[in-house]
């Protein structure tokens, strides 16, 4: 069945601001960028909002800001609606084995013609070929560095976190780039995959997963702050300094996420829900997926502002 490919460009550009939406919630919620897709966690104050490069998404964290807030960058596409009938597609459907979720990181190389060239691009779809042909043969090498690569070679919004899309269903991204990363062994490269945006080289990562919440404390300088939270940044580096502390000596996390979070997720006690990498701002995610389960970490400083987080799965 045919994918929705407007849906599908949405979700591509919009894998950054994925992480500060995600801040709010507990839930977590898909995102995609460049052809591909990503997910975020409901939460604004986490979430990288330039996905694409960080619909991470959090509610406070890296980028914790709402649905829209939630991409990273503004060439992100955005997941398939699950209700609709057209989320099965006949190239999937003829897979023997469909993974429920796939993790991948991508490079996009663009020409005239793709769906979403920015205007700066004029390379031909020849010229476009021959470049993706190269970058491809250096993502394979040995001792190649996949994000460097995106980051130096990728028209896509997800070059600035590396090409990384995160977690997203098979469905949510358009069948040609679904099907090629199904087909890759976990750390494999592909070749290079064309698309209506243009070339892809994919790299399948394993899926990690992990749940947490966390506190918030923004300042006067703060991406997305609310109009009521004046403190300058000393005063909110010594407000979620006491918040540590209190935390450390064995208050009930969640009570303290009432109290002092600025977040969207402060009422629900900070809780972001379950997320994958590539769905949070940079700071955040290397904070907590470097945290084992039941450790409060350090502050950790995003855009959002001054962050402490639980890692309780």
């Amino acid at each position: 069945m045919a994918i929705n490919r407007n849906l599908f460009g949405t979700l591509l550009w919009v894998t950054v601001l994925v992480l500060f939406n995600g801040c709010g919630g507990g839930a977590t919620k898909p995102a995609t960028e460049d052809g591909t897709v990503s997910t975020t966690v409901d939460s604004q104050e986490v979430h990288d909002d330039s996905a694409a490069p960080a619909e991470p998404a959090e509610d406070e964290t890296p980028g914790d800001t709402s649905a829209s807030e939630s991409s990273a960058e503004t060439p992100t596409e955005i997941p398939d609606d699950p209700s609709s009938p057209e989320v099965a597609t006949e190239a999937l459907a003829e897979s023997e084995e469909i993974p429920a979720e796939l993790s991948a990181a991508h490079i996009l190389i663009m020409h005239v013609g793709s769906e979403r060239v920015p205007p700066e691009i004029t390379r031909t779809k020849e010229e476009a070929l021959l470049l993706a042909d190269e970058v491809a043969q250096k993502a394979q090498a040995p001792d190649a560095d996949f994000a460097a690569l995106a980051k130096e070679y990728s028209d896509g919004p997800s070059s600035a976190v590396g090409g990384n899309l995160g977690v997203f269903r098979p469905e949510q991204m358009i069948p040609e780039f679904s099907d090629a990363t199904i087909k890759l062994e976990i750390g494999a490269v592909s070749d290079p995959v064309e698309t209506d945006f243009g070339f892809h080289i994919i790299l399948r990562q394993k899926i990690e997963r992990i749940s947490a919440k966390h506190i918030l404390v923004m300042h006067q300088d703060s991406q997305r702050k609310p109009a009521d939270v004046a403190r300058s940044k000393e005063e909110a580096l010594t407000r979620i300094t006491e918040c540590l502390q209190r935390a450390r000596e064995g208050e009930k996390f969640e009570d303290l996420a009432r109290e002092y979070s600025d977040g969207p997720s402060g009422p629900d006690g900070g809780d972001l829900g379950s997320f994958g990498r590539g769905q949070m701002v940079p700071e955040f995610e290397e904070a907590i997926f470097a945290a084992e389960v039941g450790d409060i970490t350090e502050i950790v400083e995003t855009p959002f502002g001054y962050h402490i987080i639980y890692r309780y799965e």
